[in-house]
């Protein structure tokens, strides 16, 4: 069934509903950034599979919201009956601003609470009312027929669920460290529903959502008990015995929206309004409710030492692949083999897959080339593709998910001769990439604080990039976690030691080529002086940045990039092939100072 089929049914339904208009996010009842396909409704509705977006339907029109880093991946891909508003501000700006233009005073304006946070419910209830519109939230009975409207819809993951074979703390420190938290904020008990947050609290993994390790499942914590709501079949008998020796009890999941009232009952619930759906945030009465960041996510985000070193293994590992990849990268194209970009995402893959503790890639890897570059989240076709020719630079952004850590690399490697132009980006974005790697800073700093270091260098030269400069990693998890980040719209939380996160300057010339350089790194302690502790980065990313793509001299910071290949090239040297250390030897030159 095609995407207008659907959203012809859908219109359909809203008329039965009584509704004039409807709002469909990118979103499942966990909120989580990448959405399985049993609830990829926007996708299906659109046509756009972008991972971030939101649909906005009514009787006559229809609008898609997206922002920059995919424009032009929108207007290839949504029909001409669909209309892109390219995000400038806050997505309720533009849903308030699309319902004025589009849609007559009284209008009733539906949305499924299943899919939309506590916070974002009650901004979007607030704002609509304000203009004259009224909200209706689709639940029970005057839910939207999905099973009418996308009858073809992807069934639910069920994976088995397993326990992580590397975690870096127990079980029982996580339930004492949250239950410390929920004592300090006067609450009963505390209520998880983000994926990732469930898993780390449980040491859980699985596969129910594509490149991350998670599984569909709640969890509520309270001072002397814990629920996890899962189908307990799901679990191997080492997770089950671990789960039970910590003190949680596996039940039903058809049992949630009871546990959730009655723990409401016996005392205040604490719960995130920005990873809780409005529908079982009702669920507990305001006078309930402990509204406070997830404790999970709090704690998460810093990562232990042991973790650290397990997280250090795991980007060796990625690096001697992704050597030995780009090795018989260059020996393919030099005996003139015809390669796509397909083809290099799938030889990549082989490499990492060869690792015994590699398990599935940490996102849908980017093999860009040429134009598709220039699209941040581009992903190349199954089979196929462009075509690997001279003269330009190939981007490829891609992870892996290993048994001890979560990685994400960026690098840019030179296919035939690159233009001078091209070139120049390279060294700028490097340059930029470096600074804010080498940056040292005050605590309690915040991303937005320090995330001009990576623009600076572009400013000098009149580019930008759309994208935040860098977002958190899990630790066998998510390759995007929250709060920290590093962004002009970063959230006003203080980057500290321990923190794993990306450095990913970019810049992209629509329709010509694009650049990204990217490494993780972990934050350390500088030093200490009289005004203050001050903290570093430290690059975790152990691949060389191929100093081919230059055009020497490289200028400004070339002892830092000598510094940060001879590293790598030191430390992989005896760990790959001859051919990768030829490869190696080339790629990670020393440059002229």
């Amino acid at each position: 069934m095609q995407a207008l089929d659907r959203l012809a049914k859908l219109r359909a339904a809203m008329e039965n509903l009584g509704i004039d208009a409807v709002i469909i996010p990118t979103a499942d009842p966990h909120l989580s950034e990448y959405v399985p396909a049993h609830w990829s409704l926007r996708a299906a509705l659109s046509g756009f599979t972008g991972s971030a977006g939101m649909l906005l339907v009514s009787a006559e029109d229809a609008a898609l919201i997206a922002d920059s880093r995919y424009w032009e991946q929108a207007e290839k891909q949504l029909p001409a009956e669909i209309a892109l508003i390219r995000l400038t501000g806050s997505f309720l700006d533009h849903v308030t601003t699309w319902c004025e233009e589009n849609l007559p005073q009284g209008s009733i304006v539906g949305y499924d609470p299943e899919l939309v946070s506590l916070n974002l419910a009650e901004k979007l209830r607030s704002l609509l009312e304000d203009l004259g519109f009224e909200a209706d939230a689709l639940a029970g009975e005057r839910s939207l027929p999905l099973a009418d409207i996308w009858p073809d819809r992807p069934p639910l993951s069920m994976s088995p669920i397993r326990l992580m074979k590397r975690p870096g703390r127990s079980i029982v420190e996580k339930l004492e460290a949250v239950r410390s938290m929920m004592a300090d904020k006067g609450a009963q008990s505390v209520f998880f529903s983000a994926l990732d947050d469930v898993a780390w609290m449980t040491n859980l993994r699985g596969s129910d959502v594509p490149c991350n390790p998670v599984f569909l499942a709640y969890l509520l914590v309270e001072r002397d008990s814990a629920e996890l709501f899962v189908d307990a079949e799901r679990l191997s008998a080492e997770a089950a015995r671990a789960i039970a020796d910590a003190g949680i009890a596996t039940v039903s999941p058809s049992t949630l929206h009871e546990a959730l009232a009655a723990a409401a009952l016996r005392g205040q619930v604490m719960l995130d309004p920005d990873h809780t759906n409005s529908l079982l945030a009702a669920l507990v009465p305001p006078e309930s409710q402990v509204r406070s960041a997830s404790p999970a996510m709090m704690l998460k985000c810093v990562k232990s030492a042991e973790e650290i070193r397990a997280i250090e293994e795991a980007h060796l590992k990625d690096a001697v692949a992704l050597a030995e990849f780009y090795a018989e990268l260059d020996e393919r194209l030099a005996a003139g083999d015809v390669l796509t970009e397909s083809d290099a995402a799938q030889m990549l893959h082989a490499w990492r897959a060869k690792d015994p503790e590699f398990f599935e890639e940490s996102f849908t890897t980017i093999a860009a080339y040429g134009p598709n570059a220039a699209l941040p989240h581009y992903t190349p076709p199954i089979h196929g593709g462009a075509v690997l020719e001279p003269d330009g630079l190939l981007l490829i952004d891609s992870g892996g998910q290993y048994e001890c850590g979560t990685t994400d690399i960026t690098r840019m490697t030179p296919i035939g001769n690159p233009s001078p132009a091209m070139r120049r980006d390279a060294a700028i974005v490097t340059r930029a990439m470096l600074r804010l790697l080498h940056l040292k800073f005050p605590a309690g700093a915040t991303g937005a604080q320090i995330d001009a270091a990576a623009r600076i260098d572009l400013w000098a030269h009149g580019l930008d990039f759309g994208h935040g400069t860098g977002h958190g990693v899990g630790y066998v998890l998510n390759v995007h976690e929250g709060p920290v980040a590093i962004s002009p719209r970063a959230q006003p939380v203080a980057i500290q030691p321990g923190n794993v996160l990306s450095d990913e300057p970019g810049v992209y010339r629509p329709g010509r080529w694009g650049i990204r350089v990217e490494n993780l790194m972990v934050c350390e302690q500088e030093q200490t002086t009289e005004f203050g502790e001050f903290l570093k980065f430290r690059a975790l990313t152990m691949l060389p940045i191929d100093v081919r793509m230059f055009k020497e001299p490289f200028g400004e910071g070339v002892e830092l990039l000598n510094a940060f290949n001879a590293e790598r090239r030191d430390k992989l040297m005896p760990l790959v092939s001859p051919r990768a250390q030829k490869w190696l030897s080339a790629a990670a030159a020393e440059l002229p100072v």
